[in-house]
């Protein structure tokens, strides 16, 4: 797959650069193929490795726990989910409702935003057939930036396989609009060629910029100068390294914590023994293949250990410690917060009961994300009222979303306050609304608080 990802972008720079285009930053398709393998969870150097047992080295593969597609898909959930809502005019609503609905945007869009976190980069296209509005979604390895202004694209290609060729779709800003040449080409030696029949228009002109970029809103370390976006775990590789090394010597805890047995060297040697069919035949003494053996070499005197028992006591506490110790690192170096992730009976589980502070820095991140997402999801609005109206929306556009899973902890504790000092409340439901315990505990913990209390004698009465 990589490898045709590899041929398929070479093939679309090289056909742009023979109509005159020439694709920036080539070079990063690097970079996003080695976040596709590691979201795919296919990275074969990393997972496939040898180990000597004394005798030979013995192939092993190490067991993943696929963290970047979990982290990437946490991203996209937290983002845009079905309580996001995209409001505009009263009069344009509708159309817009129906446009995203025929277009199964909801969910189109959901997969589009994982795939946005994972690979850095992601693209929506809109455009017209037989009448009716149709949006493309489009991932990083399919978008070719053309021309580029103070970090956003002006000018874009997005690329396509259909059956065996390629659908081009570029889009060039000239002056105050956009000419928009659709191709379909077949590679020819070492050129390309134009298939007819295809079902787009040639070209188009618009005047609304009918693509869209969409990008997490962290800094490009890799390529400060790059158009592209950066993955969400781009920069916990290493961590994400450290916690499937972590999970797969827990794994392998329980394979190697079984009884070993520590041989000499000639116990891994043939002898002859008499087969079924009355011929002498070579069988190896042990599978020199079982990594439950281990071969010792013969002692300087010539002599050997034998045969010795090892039975080794399981780390398995040890091993979920660190484990858990590795998820932190590595949720926080992807930006959701040191305690997003648990490890318990053997799976990794989300903290989906966690409620996000206001003060806590995946709050944050959430809105610094969401800047960079409604200034895109505004543009694709835009094109897509124009498409649907054929004039230039300038109306309001409210992207609302889901804040759920947010709470202003400050804001509660001053309103239960009021509340408490109005008499609106008591002081049990106090404990609730702002401490989160149970009645029972609230109880519970308002009757400790008055026994600690000290009691005001009564005045003695005047004689």
């Amino acid at each position: 797959m990589v490898n045709e990802n590899a041929t398929l972008v070479t093939n679309i720079k090289g056909y742009l650069k023979q109509l005159g285009y020439d694709v920036i930053d080539s070079e990063y398709y690097n970079h996003i193929n080695e976040w596709y393998n590691w979201y795919r969870n296919k990275v074969d150097s990393f997972r496939k490795y040898n180990i000597y047992n004394g005798y030979q080295f013995v192939e092993k593969e190490r067991f993943t726990l696929g963290m970047p597609k979990q982290v990437s898909e946490d991203w996209a959930s937290l983002l845009y989910n079905d309580n996001t809502s995209i409001t505009v005019g009263e009069e344009q609503q509708t159309d817009l409702d129906i446009a995203l609905f025929d277009n199964k945007f909801s969910q189109k869009f959901a997969k589009l935003m994982e795939l946005t976190f994972a690979l850095g980069t992601g693209a929506t296209v809109v455009y017209k057939k037989d009448g009716d509005v149709k949006i493309d979604y489009i991932n990083a390895l399919m978008i070719f930036p053309i021309h580029v202004e103070n970090d956003e694209i002006i000018s874009c290609a997005f690329a396509s396989v259909i059956n065996d060729y390629y659908y081009v779709n570029i889009h060039i800003k000239e002056d105050d609009h956009y000419r928009i040449i659709n191709k379909y080409i077949k590679k020819s030696g070492n050129s390309f060629v134009e298939v007819e029949g295809g079902q787009a228009e040639e070209e188009t002109t618009e005047t609304v910029k009918m693509f869209q970029i969409y990008k997490p809103n962290i800094t490009n370390n890799i390529d400060i100068f790059s158009p592209f976006g950066i993955s969400c775990f781009g920069n916990a590789i290493c961590e994400n390294k450290d916690v499937d090394i972590c999970y797969d010597s827990f794994k392998d805890e329980f394979d190697l914590g079984r009884k070993r047995l520590m041989l000499p060297t000639e116990a891994l040697t043939y002898r002859t023994v008499v087969g079924e069919d009355g011929k002498d035949m070579e069988v190896p003494i042990f599978d020199r293949g079982q990594t439950e053996f281990y071969a010792l070499p013969i002692n300087d005197d010539g002599s050997n250990n034998g045969i010795t028992e090892i039975n080794p006591t399981l780390r398995v506490t040890e091993h979920i410690d660190a484990l858990q110790t590795k998820l932190n690192l590595l949720s926080s170096a992807c930006g959701l917060g040191p305690d997003r992730y648990s490890f318990k009976d053997g799976k990794v589980y989300t903290n989906e009961t966690q409620v996000i502070s206001t003060n806590s820095k995946l709050y944050k991140n959430i809105k610094n994300h969401e800047k960079l997402l409604t200034s895109s999801l505004s543009e694709l609005v835009q094109a897509v009222l124009y498409a649907v109206t054929d004039h230039e929306y300038e109306g309001d556009i409210s992207i609302d979303y889901d804040d759920s899973i947010v709470e202003d902890t400050a804001e509660i504790k001053r309103q239960a306050l009021l509340e408490l000092n109005a008499g609106l409340i008591d002081n049990i439901q106090y404990y609730i609304d702002v401490y989160k315990m149970t009645e029972e505990q609230a109880i519970e913990f308002d009757k400790k608080i008055k026994e600690r209390s000290p009691v005001e004698e009564e005045p003695p009465e005047e004689e």
